[in-house]
């Protein structure tokens, strides 16, 4: 009976959601032109964040609300690290203040919401973000296994019957 209690809150708990999410992001010597930016996370409606003007984003920063869960600074040529307590509910955004944004800006994550996720960034956007399965981003990545490869076997050799010996005539 014990154990099935234990299993049950198990299961409720990991239905909820991580506590925290580990964000890592990797930014290359020239994203921003070499100057840092800002990365903000927030709890946001999927609506409203689809809407979202960058100026509206960006004031959060200097007068954050109540949606935001943590503001860094990110320097050109880092792999910085960071853990955000998970909200207990709705979805969240990564957005990332670029001197001159060109494309992506901002990641969504919806619910369920995984407990780490990678961002790679580029001159001036999002150039990937991955929900990592295996390395983060500073790990380098396995090789690929070879497949496996039996040897040929030998060619079977014909079975040959020795030639029956010629009977002889006789009594």
């Amino acid at each position: 009976m014990r154990r099935a209690a234990l299993g049950l809150l198990a299961l409720v708990l990991g239905a909820c959601g991580p506590s925290q999410i580990n964000i890592a992001v990797k930014s290359p010597v020239g994203t921003n032109m070499g100057r840092p930016l800002y990365m903000l996370v927030r709890q946001v409606d999927p609506k409203q964040y689809a809407n979202e003007a960058y100026s509206e984003v960006a004031a959060r920063v200097g007068v954050p609300d109540t949606t935001v869960l943590q503001t860094a600074v990110i320097y050109p040529g880092t792999i910085q690290r960071f853990q955000v307590k998970a909200p207990k509910e709705g979805s969240v955004a990564l957005s990332f203040l670029f001197t001159a944004p060109d494309g992506n800006w901002q990641v969504l994550l919806s619910p369920p919401l995984a407990s780490a996720v990678d961002v790679e960034l580029a001159t001036s956007r999002i150039l990937r973000d991955t929900i990592p399965q295996g390395p983060s981003l500073d790990e380098p990545p396995e090789a690929p296994k070879a497949p496996e490869v039996k040897p040929p076997e030998a060619p079977k050799a014909p079975e040959v019957k020795p030639p029956e010996a010629p009977k002889l005539g006789g009594k």
